[in-house]
């Protein structure tokens, strides 16, 4: 059997991509939030800086634009330079508060261009248009900020310490909460396991820190103690049922045989229906006894006769035929095969004893090539429709299917347009393996 997982791995494994699934969103949208709160500030300075400078415009018109190192501004859309005013023939990649962005702002190239432009109306039927300044193709480059980029990196040395100190704690937390709670569980598996030992029953079950474990734990180790009880329950009676059997079977035997001598070795034909009854009792009360065993011993095999005994269980059971016209097809080959006699001898016989019983007038198919036997009759609809299990004689399928299960046999059996077929496989599964 395939073993499947342990629920701590996947506890623990589903953790663990739980947070690797959070830190993955968390990295791909810190980067985005970053750009944003640039932008924010951007807008909220230059929006600012043209609303002071409109009041200012309102009393004095001959108020010069607003012009510092990161931006700039003219009064009508023809003072703009002509590569900002060309991009304002297009719509915007971004809009963000009072500004508008064009060129990709996230784009991971260090050479890529955008550009921020904001429109501020002025109330005389003209427009005030900031724009940010590039200085990177002036004459000493950009300027260089060393107090402000100290700052911000010990910012960001700050936020990465903050995450680890997060992260760290997090994980420990996890890991140990899901030790916490998979630990009683895999005591309460290893537990379950010695439950098919009566000193471990006896012993009681441990204590768990959870109560919904406690609950389990009792409610398997009763579920355990009324599937043994039923299993001794079934063995007692199938062993008090053989063994008070075989008292009067050889009673029985014993007095057949007396009258067959009697009789000079011929009996009537009631006491012929007698003897095999109880040889067939006989056989029965063997085999139940045999399966009652906990540990049954293989039965001895030797070499079998498969068409020698399935002749003599033909004849034995001809008289379940009666009057029906009924033609018997048999194809089994006469070479000796390793079987257990007695076993051989019960479940063909049954098997025999039910396409006897229940088959309607035409064929029955009787065949054997080791180690598959097949028989096979025709029945009528209301036979085929019913819904038993043990649809049969004698001791009847299921109890057919059980001792072939204790034998390692295989036997499958199939109801089709009228046809009962039933396949016996005599080879052992250990010896298969």
């Amino acid at each position: 059997m395939r073993n499947g997982l342990s629920l701590k791995w996947v506890i623990s494994g589903s953790f663990l991509l739980l947070i690797a699934l959070v830190l993955l969103i968390y990295s791909q949208l810190l980067p985005v939030f970053t750009v944003r709160g640039l932008l924010y500030a951007a807008s909220s300075m230059m929006e600012e800086e043209a609303q002071y400078f409109s009041m200012h415009y309102k009393k004095d018109p001959t108020t010069p634009p607003p012009h510092n190192y990161f931006y700039t501004g003219v009064i009508g859309k023809e003072a703009l330079p002509e590569n900002i005013r060309q991009l304002l023939d297009a719509p915007p990649s971004l809009s963000f508060g009072a500004v508008h962005i064009f060129g990709d702002i996230y784009s991971d190239d260090d050479d890529a261009v955008f550009q921020i432009i904001l429109e501020q109306p002025l109330g005389d039927g003209k427009s005030l248009y900031l724009y940010d300044v590039d200085h990177d193709d002036e004459v000493g480059g950009e300027v260089e900020t060393p107090l402000s980029d100290a700052y911000f990196d010990q910012v960001m040395q700050s936020v990465m310490f903050i995450s680890l100190a997060v992260f760290v704690p997090a994980l420990l937390i996890i890991a140990l909460l899901v030790w916490w709670l998979v630990r009683p569980l895999g005591r309460l598996a290893q537990w379950s396991r010695t439950l098919k030992n009566p000193d471990a029953m006896a012993s009681g079950r441990p204590g768990f820190s959870f109560k919904e474990f406690n609950m389990l734990a009792e409610a398997l180790a009763k579920s355990v103690e009324q599937v043994q009880a039923a299993s001794q329950r079934e063995g007692r009676l199938l062993r008090y049922t053989s063994h008070e059997l075989r008292t009067p079977l050889a009673v029985l035997k014993a007095n057949i045989e007396l009258l067959a001598l009697q009789s000079g070795g011929v009996l009537p034909t009631s006491l012929q229906r007698i003897e095999r009854s109880v040889l067939n009792m006989q056989l029965i009360a063997e085999t139940l006894l045999w399966m009652s065993r906990e540990r049954p011993e293989p039965l001895p095999e030797e070499d079998v006769d498969l068409s020698e005994l399935v002749g003599e269980l033909i004849e034995k059971h001809r008289y379940l035929i009666g009057t029906r016209d009924i033609e018997l097809i048999v194809d089994i080959h006469n070479e000796p095969c390793r079987l257990p006699p007695t076993a051989c001898r019960i479940v063909i016989g049954n098997l025999l004893r039910n396409a006897l019983q229940y088959a309607e007038e035409g064929q029955v198919e009787i065949s054997f090539k080791y180690p598959r036997l097949l028989i096979a009759n025709q029945m009528t609809e209301t036979q085929q429709q019913q819904e038993s299990t043990d649809f049969g004689y004698g001791l009847g399928l299921q109890l057919m299917h059980q001792l072939c299960e204790k034998l390692g046999w295989h036997i499958e059996v199939i109801r089709a347009q009228q046809r009962f077929t039933v396949m016996l496989d005599c080879t052992s599964v250990e010896a298969a393996e």
